[in-house]
């Protein structure tokens, strides 16, 4: 597995290892917090001959560096299934409960994924043996779901003062959108973006809920928009305010890779 001539992993504790898992694919990167020039990302195809948890192991067992101690070893759990729980009602030993309440039949583990600057904790479920074994294998991993850094990143992004935003990140055959009012939370929600007219029917479905002004409120959008132009300008005709999110990664990172990279790397590189 190529690696580029500036990452060194005989000094592996000065990096950060990122992997990412989601339904179909594994990637990972590496950066350091120290040195913006150091940032390498890299997606890998799983075998349609193997089962999901025998994919993740034999990448693991084949590239020996995983194990490495990294300065920061985080795993992102790409998934639909997730709940937010305001941190006062928040309690770790209901996780399977919330679970249960909100998703049928899903087996796996349950974790739960806060942070200082929400007001919030993400409940969400990942397979039980990968989780195992990463936990076992990886040097002292952080699991984390993908929205952690997308709900950091819109929580901070400029509010208009009375207007509502949504931002609608395409990403992994999904669409995560979160709506705020000014500086508050009013939804988050992932969901299949495999057929288009069910896309543009299920993102104007949220922004009529929400009771949001289609000539004054705004939809900001990310990810993987060349992909869904047919979704991108129904959405135009409906809302007067469609708008790229602003991405200003602390790591030196091209334009082409901004607009290739997942949205939740992006916004992790922003912290």
């Amino acid at each position: 597995m190529f690696l580029p001539e500036n990452i060194d992993l005989a000094h592996s504790e000065k990096y950060r290892l990122s992997i990412r898992l989601s339904p179909d694919g594994f990637s990972f990167y590496f950066n350091s917090p120290s040195d913006p020039d150091i940032f390498h990302f890299q997606k890998t195809n799983l075998s349609n001959k193997l089962t999901y948890s025998e994919n993740i192991k034999k990448i693991i067992f084949d590239q020996g560096f995983f194990t490495y101690p990294f300065n920061k070893t985080t795993v992102v759990i790409v998934s639909p299934h997730y709940t937010l729980v305001p941190k006062q009602f928040f309690d770790a030993r209901q996780n399977r409960d919330i679970i249960d309440f909100n998703f049928q039949n899903l087996s796996g583990t349950s974790l739960h994924d806060s942070s200082e600057s929400q007001e919030y904790s993400i409940v969400y479920n990942m397979d039980e043996e990968v989780h195992s074994f990463l936990s076992r294998h990886l040097s002292n991993p952080e699991f984390k779901h993908h929205t952690s850094s997308l709900l950091h990143f819109f929580n901070t992004y400029e509010k208009t003062i009375g207007n509502k935003q949504c931002f609608a990140d395409f990403h992994d055959g999904y669409v995560s959108m979160f709506c705020y009012f000014e500086d508050r939370l009013q939804s988050a929600v992932t969901f299949p973006a495999n057929n288009m007219p069910d896309t543009t029917y299920y993102i104007a479905s949220i922004w009529e809920k929400l009771l949001m002004d289609q000539t004054k409120d705004y939809l900001y959008l990310c990810g993987e928009i060349d992909s869904h132009l047919t979704v991108v300008n129904d959405l135009k005709r409906l809302i007067n305010n469609v708008e790229r999110v602003e991405l200003k990664p602390k790591a030196n990172i091209t334009v082409e890779q901004i607009r290739m990279l997942p949205t939740d790397v992006i916004t992790a590189l922003c912290e």
